[in-house]
Formats: structure tokens, sequence, C-alpha cells
């Protein structure tokens, strides 16, 4: 009992450690101010039963970045739609997302100041039921506390790895050169799975939280593809995902219930509660909120965690028979 009380507070120690170099860093992408005139393609990726594209499609003509084309997927595999684009650059976006004045043109500098192979954002949420203020925050709490992401480009190591498809970012010439997409047999992206291929070819790979530049809303009939997202988190390992459940969520219960240390509870409680504020504080949540909904979030994050890691499972017995 005494090693898994070490462990919980060990584990919370650096979760808080990794939150709180995030926090220190500000990760985001910031309004540069800077114009330019080069042709973006934006690219949305969308499947046959979506058709919620109308306000991606507004916010794209409404930018302040009028040298822009936009090219819908209608069946087409993601090489086809890239022989089709034009721009300079290629922005792979997917329906359910808004993007803001600003974002391109901060896009292209970021791209262009720091030689990038790609750049990715991790949108900011909207919700506005109270299932998906339980739900929006997860995926956010999951990867500030496990990942610096300042990291990912300072760090050549696939390892460290992250990103987001609603925005993936490439100049044009060098997309083409390696074709990422047709690498994983032109289907929908996931990030992760390009920015490693990236980060493989010695290129620079950076993701930063959109900072309000681009916003998504959770879809809730599609729980279980935001389980499989949430998973990827842990690189799709249901060994490291049961760990992070044991010592994280069911850890500091079990610790307070069978300690009865007041110290204790007030040291884990107060790491919970800072980290909660922090990451709130960097992805446009409300820290008071998401401080008084902890209890509640957690449940939903071990019932979503365990749903993806048994899809997971059925799916290796599936393909090893």
């Amino acid at each position: 009992m005494l090693l898994f009380v070490y462990a919980v507070l060990v584990f919370l120690v650096l979760r808080f450690s990794v939150t709180l170099f995030n926090f220190l860093s500000n990760p985001k992408l910031g309004y540069y101010g800077k114009h330019f005139t080069e042709q973006v393609s934006v690219i949305v990726l969308t499947s046959l039963a979506e058709n919620d594209v109308e306000e991606l499609l507004f916010s794209v003509e409404n930018q302040d970045y009028q040298y822009t084309e936009v090219i819908v997927q209608q069946g087409e595999s993601i090489p086809e739609l890239v022989n089709r684009a034009t721009g300079r650059y290629l922005l792979f976006t997917s329906s359910g997302v808004t993007l803001q004045n600003g974002l391109i043109n901060s896009l292209i500098y970021r791209t262009k100041v720091f030689n990038l192979g790609v750049l990715s954002l991790i949108p900011t949420y909207k919700a506005f039921g109270f299932i998906e203020k339980c739900l929006y925050p997860l995926s956010d709490f999951l990867l500030l506390n496990l990942l610096p992401l300042r990291l990912i480009r300072l760090s050549g190591l696939p390892a460290f790895t992250a990103g987001n498809s609603d925005c993936l970012f490439f100049d044009s010439a060098t997309y083409k050169r390696y074709n990422w997409h047709e690498r994983l047999n032109g289907k929908f992206p996931e990030a992760i799975e390009i920015i490693k291929m990236v980060k493989q070819q010695q290129l620079k790979a950076e993701v930063l939280l959109a900072n309000k530049f681009i916003y998504h809303r959770i879809d809730l009939k599609d729980m279980a593809g935001f389980s499989r997202s949430l998973l990827q988190t842990f690189s799709d390992s249901n060994l490291a995902m049961l760990m992070y459940l044991a010592l994280v969520i069911v850890g500091p219960v079990v610790v307070v219930l069978f300690s009865l240390n007041p110290a204790l509870a007030v040291l884990l409680f107060g790491l919970i509660f800072l980290t909660r504020v922090m990451i709130a504080f960097l992805t446009a949540q409300s820290p008071i909120l998401n401080v008084l909904l902890h209890p509640i979030q957690m449940a939903m994050l071990f019932v979503l965690l365990l749903r993806g890691g048994w899809e997971r499972a059925k799916e290796s017995i599936k393909r090893k028979k």
C-alpha cells in the first residue's frame, strides 16, 4: 500500500510539472500581424455521412486572408484532392470547425520562420450543454499534463508527438515530395501518424494550441470516435492507458480513503486543483467550472478510455484471426 501511495504521489507531481512547463512556455499560436499573398488551398476532409460544412465554408469566405481556394472532399481520396490543389500551402481541416481572422497569416508566418514540415493546431472547443462541458475539456486535460508541447518542435524524437486532424498545415512542395497521406493509404488523416512520419524525415513538426483561431464542437453522436481520439494520447497502448487510470483516477481516491491523512489529502487535491486551473487558462476554458466538474469529468474519462481500449483490443484480436 505504501508503494502505491508513493507511485500516485510521484505521478501526480510529474503531471503537475509537465502542466507547469506547458503553462509557463505558453504553447499557443500567436497573432503576428504579418500579411502574405501566397495561395493557400483549404482542403476540407469529410465523410460521406457528414453534411455540416456550411459554417466552415462561411468562415473561410469571411477570412481576412483572400488568397484561398477551397476543396471539399466528395468521395475522392486525399491524394486526389492534393493533385487538384494549386496553392503554395495546404491547410487540411475537417467539417465541424470554424476559422477565425488572422489564422492563415499566422500559420504561414510560423511555418516560414521555423521552417516547419507541418504545423498542427489543437482547436479551442465550444461547449453548450452540460454533457459537452463535461466532455470537451478531457482531450486537452490528457494532452497538457502528459506531454510538453514545446518539445515536439525542439526534439527530433518521434516519441514526442501529438497532433490534431482539424488543422494540419503544410508547405505544398514539401508535402507533395513525401506524400504523407498516401503512405496512410489515403485514409482520413491521423495527425499523430502524420507528424511521426514528418519527424522521421528529419523535418520539423510543431503542435500548438489554436488560441481561439480555430473552434471545434464535439459531435456527441460519435462517442466511439471520441474514445479512440483519447486513446491516441497513449499511442493506442492499452497498458499505458490502464496505468494512467490506476494512478490518476483510482489512485487519489484510494489514497484519501485509506490513508485518512488530512495533509496528504490537501497535497493531492492541491496538485489536482492547480493542474486544472492552469489547463483551463491555456485552453480558454472556465477554471471554476472545470474544478467543480472534475469528479464527473474523471468518471467520464474512465468510461471512455476503457471503451476505447476495449474496442482497440477487439480490433487487435480480429486482425490476428
